[in-house]
């Protein structure tokens, strides 16, 4: 296994995620902003989400990471530009993970 590729879709690096998120514990080297993007495979498995499952809205988690301070605000931004059918596709393929 050593050489199989693994599809994690995640850059498995610690984010800023902004004030909306934070939960200002600080872990290592994270502060109280701060997470490793976890992979998202077996999403469309998970009842919960976000780091501390406070949201069960696949939707309501994308639209989390749009707030002061947190690195992934303009890709939420740019989400919110697609069409309602783009987000549904985009929402279709993260379940299907």
């Amino acid at each position: 296994m050593s050489n199989a590729t693994a599809n994690l879709f995640s850059d498995i690096e610690i984010h800023h995620m902004g004030v909306g998120l934070a939960d200002n514990v600080s872990q290592g080297g994270a502060g109280g902003d701060q997470f490793r993007t976890a992979p998202l495979w077996g999403l469309g498995q998970r009842i919960f989400f976000l780091h501390d499952g406070r949201t069960t809205d696949l939707l309501a988690a994308i639209e989390a990471h749009q707030s002061s301070g947190s690195e992934a605000t303009a890709v939420e931004e740019l989400f919110d530009l697609l069409s309602p059918s783009q987000k549904q596709d985009l929402l279709n393929f993260l379940r299907s993970l």
